[in-house]
């Protein structure tokens, strides 16, 4: 980092022009060259510009460098996930005489929005990243990298994993040494339907993940090479339940709920999608208590969806599960949000409840699979394409049914 840089932050902070700061040392296009780093100049005005400003600027060099290493602990503590590390090193940070010197603005607010990632605050993240990314022309190259970061992440969150690659495909691991992006890639490339990728960047991940021994995150890692390898000849139920559950108990053993309730959600699909409705009903019902303080989130919903869909499939709609009121329940919560995708599904959900079957039919493929398709979500496409072709299929429409089949086969 240049002297040139605090020689402006101090300048601005003591009120002075650049003229009155280089009176009687230099002109006032010299002072402008030193600040905007295009000059070369002598340890003489160096020291000239410290008395004038009060300061001793080697020092202020010092402590701006480690007010930089403040920042990059930060985003560590981010990512490893220490939650009152990360407070912690917010209000250092934020109580620091450097707090938003003009070279690190960027950065600072590019974590910020990290930060409200970490917090739950995701319409607050998306906001300021996406401000930072039209004047991202500002941004220098790690800059741009941990912009790409986020906003990859942020589309993740929205269930646009086409849209999240196209950002995480423009990082350069060489530039930005946070491999934690890996992970991120491999999510995207795992609902995209392209399992062999994110296999390849889940081992990416474990392996920079235990390298920097980042204990939580192996725990994700392990979790999407899990989902990867599923369903597959070499597994058989027993043994993919066998290994979720030793997860799960890891979990345990380091408090993580969060983590807890997504590899019971993820346990709970695989249930589903081995036509074991019952248990699938009941570890949707023990995720969602898990995140009973976060019902206001999209990954409530997505779990609400799944547990009524479940209810449904095995006919139980009694007081215990009051159906018509959860989905009610979960269209308000979707309204409140404003999550498209979930009010789509909470529609067809309603459908069936109501046996309505022509227009339940009608409105997955009218509706939902063409959201599926354009969010990229082929995982659930795949789901829903199957059930059209048994639909199909069960009502003798052969050419509608080899429809489906054909797109089923060309996705295989």
């Amino acid at each position: 980092m240049s002297l040139g840089m605090l020689i402006k932050f101090h300048r601005e902070k003591n009120n002075l022009t650049q003229e009155e700061l280089g009176k009687g040392v230099c002109s006032v296009t010299h002072i402008s060259k030193i600040e905007r780093e295009i000059t070369q100049y002598s340890s003489e005005i160096t020291d000239l510009l410290s008395k004038r400003l009060e300061i001793n600027l080697e020092h202020e060099l010092q402590s701006l460098q480690k007010f930089e290493r403040l920042l990059d602990q930060w985003h560590d503590s981010m990512v490893m996930q220490q939650k009152s590390e990360i407070e912690r090193l917010k209000k250092k940070i934020e109580n620091h005489p450097l707090f938003l010197i003009q070279s690190l603005q960027n950065k600072y607010f590019l974590l910020l929005g990290r930060y409200y990632f970490v917090q739950g605050n995701f319409s607050q993240a998306d906001k300021l990243i996406n401000k930072i990314h039209k004047q991202r022309k500002e941004l220098s190259a790690y800059e741009l990298h941990l912009m790409h970061h986020l906003l990859g992440i942020a589309e993740i969150l929205k269930g646009d994993f086409k849209k999240a690659l196209t950002y995480f495909l423009q990082i350069n691991e060489r530039e930005y040494l946070n491999h934690e992006f890996f992970y991120q890639i491999a999510i995207a490339y795992h609902n995209l339907q392209f399992k062999v990728k994110a296999y390849h960047y889940s081992e990416l991940a474990l392996d920079y993940f235990r390298k920097t021994n980042n204990f939580k995150k192996v725990i994700d890692a392990e979790t999407i090479k899990l989902i990867s390898e599923g369903r597959n000849e070499l597994w058989n139920f027993e043994d993919l339940v066998s290994r979720y559950n030793k997860l799960i108990v890891q979990c345990e053993m380091i408090n993580e709920t969060s983590k807890k309730a997504a590899l019971l959600s993820n346990l709970a699909y695989e249930h589903f999608y081995a036509e074991e409705h019952y248990g699938a009903k009941r570890y949707y019902k023990k995720t969602l208590d898990l995140l009973e303080n976060e019902i206001q989130t999209h990954t409530y919903l997505n779990n609400l969806i799944g547990y009524i869909y479940s209810c449904l499939q095995i006919g139980e709609n009694n007081k215990d599960t009051n159906l018509p009121e959860l989905i009610n329940k979960g269209n308000k919560i979707a309204n409140a949000i404003q999550d498209r995708s979930s009010l789509l599904f909470f529609q067809m959900l309603s459908l069936l409840e109501k046996k309505e079957m022509e227009l339940y039919f009608e409105w997955i493929e009218e509706k939902i699979i063409p959201m599926l398709e354009e969010s990229g979500n082929y995982q659930q496409l795949h789901s829903y394409e199957k059930t059209m072709f048994q639909h199909y299929l069960e009502q003798g429409d052969k050419d509608k049914a080899l429809k489906f089949a054909g797109r089923l086969v060309s996705k295989n």
